[in-house]
């Protein structure tokens, strides 16, 4: 029987109101993941896992330079206003709001082992999720883990791996 794990247990997922509007504004004027860290007083990783969440529910636009320092993006006043009024939704049902509700943090030893592996051999990050049973995101979220903790290095390719070269060829406006 193999030992599960719960990944990213010592992230704080929660976000207040204040703290997504903040971000908003962050994200909309140009500012990097590192320095958004600095100004939340948070690690990196969990404002990277904050601006995959906004990215997937649609709250936040490509930028030229991904989560690195761009110039300020317009964004028309009332659009703005609109989206921090839209914030609300997401604090239905609690006070706070909780960053990847709806994905599994619960991991089986065996599966990271394999995940491992595979990441070492450049495999591409949808073969992994095909190989795990898991959707991209979920793998994302142990890619994450996995190097926060040292257990996997940076590898050409990222998480495409060495997937077909039009990746490396492309330019990706978001850096995820």
């Amino acid at each position: 029987m193999s030992a599960t794990r719960i990944i990213l247990e010592d992230f704080n997922f929660e976000w207040t109101i204040v703290g997504l509007k903040r971000f908003l504004d962050y994200w909309y004027e140009g500012r990097s993941l590192s320095e958004m860290a600095e100004l939340f007083r948070r690690p990196e990783e969990e404002v990277l896992i904050l601006m995959i969440d906004f990215s997937k529910r649609g709250k936040i636009k490509e930028r030229p330079n991904g989560v690195g320092a761009n110039e300020p993006m317009y964004i028309k006043k009332c659009t703005m206003s609109y989206k921090k009024r839209d914030l609300r939704k997401l604090f239905e049902q609690q006070p706070v709001y909780y960053v990847c509700p709806h994905h599994d943090f619960i991991w089986d030893e065996k599966d990271i082992i394999l995940f491992r592996q595979m990441w070492q051999d450049h495999e591409p990050i949808r073969h992994i999720a095909n190989r795990l049973a898991r959707n991209v995101d979920e793998i994302l979220l142990l890619i994450i883990d996995q190097a926060d903790l040292g257990k996997i290095e940076t590898r050409k390719g990222g998480v495409f791996g060495k997937e077909d070269k039009q990746h490396e060829e492309k330019e990706h406006p978001v850096a995820i």
